[in-house]
């Protein structure tokens, strides 16, 4: 990485508020994953065990934890019958 870029990205990782206050936005992304993580809910359901070597190998197809990709799949099923139902 250029010298000049690595700069400009670290000196990015701060910013002023509208009240002049400094924050470093690691920090912020941090708290906010903590956040969420306090919003989140476990589930759980039993699947076959060939439904579950089925989506990971989607899911290491499309790069992802499987995991990851249940729930992002799950969404969107939820979302695209969302708009059809409600």
């Amino acid at each position: 990485m250029d010298i000049d870029k690595k700069h400009i990205i670290e000196d990015t990782a701060e910013y002023a508020d509208c009240f002049g206050n400094l924050h470093n936005i690691e920090d912020d992304i941090a708290q906010a994953e903590k956040d969420v993580e306090k919003l989140s809910r476990n589930v759980n359901f039993r699947w076959s065990a060939a439904e579950i070597r089925r989506a990971k190998r989607i899911a290491k197809a499309k790069g992802m934890r499987y995991q990851t990709y249940l729930k992002a799949t799950l969404k969107q099923a939820m979302d695209r019958d969302e708009k059809m139902f409600m």
